[in-house]
């Protein structure tokens, strides 16, 4: 059956097709439902109760206008994994016939199912997604494959994701909600969440931080766990005895690297993050005392300043473009170092001489401490 008008309507109604549900559309449930009716239309007349049948089928998203279904908004990831059209990351393969810019193919997706059950390949190939400039998106769509995933994968899958965890994007600017290195915590949790037993997820979680050397999710799904436990939820990742565990490895891997590879910590992406949980489950002094001793020189306090560089987005009714605004809150730095000694040092720098990264942060500094000395208190 050939129905090109309907069709064509469709293939430039993505928006309406691919959304769950009458809540979503940011206008009233009769005139969403009047749009698609009037898309039905046009089929010839005595196809339209066949290719209202048809489309139905298609777009399970849409039966709520058409007096079906309203779906809850978990059948989203089973439709991503079943490559049905109704879904946002699908529809365009259908209609285009080729994979749109960002997304990952089928094929993709499989291949990284199969590698979980291999640690050093499923990490490479994720790394290989970050060379594309897909990665985000890509671990977006693979967290519908979650309960594909064999549980006896499970420790080449979590140290894979341990291992990728430090080299991915964690910062979210413009409007997306997600880094790529919060999709990977998901996935661990996710996934760590099917094993019932709280002491069996915890050992494994434990026996692969062991042997990685990646921190940063870990870090996060502490983090997480911690503030569960101080709201009194039961709903926690770990048992008190494997969460205790894995906090002590974590202080016994930073302050390893401190000693043996300080400059490798001192620039890493998570540093700042890092330093807060060292200092409150660690040794308070051997933090605060090594990071006086990498702040002795100029070029010392200009690394750490890069580090508390903050960035916020904005962008006015009409822009065409996201505003993106530097910055550093004092109170931040304060939380581990004297802002007077940091400012004296940087003194009599050469800012010509400094790569843009590094005056950036300078300037991010200076406004700070312009903004203090005017009484204007930090509003980002």
């Amino acid at each position: 059956m050939f129905e090109p008008d309907v069709y064509k309507e469709i293939a430039r109604s993505k928006e309406i097709f691919t959304k769950n549900g009458s809540d979503r559309y940011g206008r009233s449930e009769d005139s969403t439902a009047a749009l698609i009716n009037g898309i039905l239309d046009k089929a010839t007349p005595d196809k339209r109760e066949v290719v209202k049948e048809m489309v139905e089928q298609l777009f399970p998203t849409i039966e709520w206008a058409l007096g079906g279904t309203h779906y809850s908004g978990d059948f989203a990831r089973t439709w991503l994994r079943e490559m049905r059209v109704c879904h946002p990351s699908n529809f365009d393969k259908y209609f285009q016939f080729s994979i749109p810019s960002g997304e990952l193919s089928n094929s993709d997706l499989q291949e990284m199912l199969s590698l979980t059950a291999d640690s050093d390949r499923f990490s490479s190939f994720i790394l290989s997604l970050k060379e594309r400039g897909i990665l985000k998106n890509a671990l977006s769509q693979f967290e519908s494959f979650t309960d594909e995933i064999p549980l006896e994968n499970g420790r080449a899958y979590i140290k894979g994701i341990l291992d990728f965890g430090d080299y991915v994007d964690h910062e979210s600017t413009g409007f997306t909600m997600f880094s790529s290195n919060t999709h990977a915590v998901r996935l661990a949790v996710w996934f760590l969440r099917r094993i019932d037993d709280l002491e069996e997820r915890g050992r494994l979680l434990l026996e692969c931080f062991k042997a990685s050397n990646g921190i940063s999710i870990v870090e996060h799904i502490l983090q997480g766990d911690d503030n569960r436990r101080e709201k009194s939820d039961a709903d926690q990742i770990l048992q008190d005895g494997e969460f205790e565990q894995l906090k002590a490895e974590f202080v016994k891997k930073l302050d390893e690297m401190s000693e043996n590879s300080p400059s490798e910590l001192l620039s890493h992406e998570h540093l700042v993050s890092f330093l807060y949980r060292w200092k409150r489950w660690g040794d308070e002094n051997k933090v605060i005392d090594w990071l006086k001793l990498q702040t002795q020189t100029a070029e010392g306090c200009i690394t750490i300043l890069k580090k508390f560089v903050g960035k916020s987005s904005s962008q006015a009714m009409g822009d065409y473009v996201v505003k993106i605004t530097t910055y550093i809150k004092l109170e931040n730095i304060e939380n581990f170092l004297e802002i007077a000694p940091i400012q004296e040092k940087i003194r009599n720098l050469d800012e010509a001489k400094l790569d843009s990264e590094a005056q950036e942060a300078l300037k991010a500094f200076q406004d700070a401490l312009q903004k203090r000395e005017k009484g204007i208190t930090d509003d980002w």
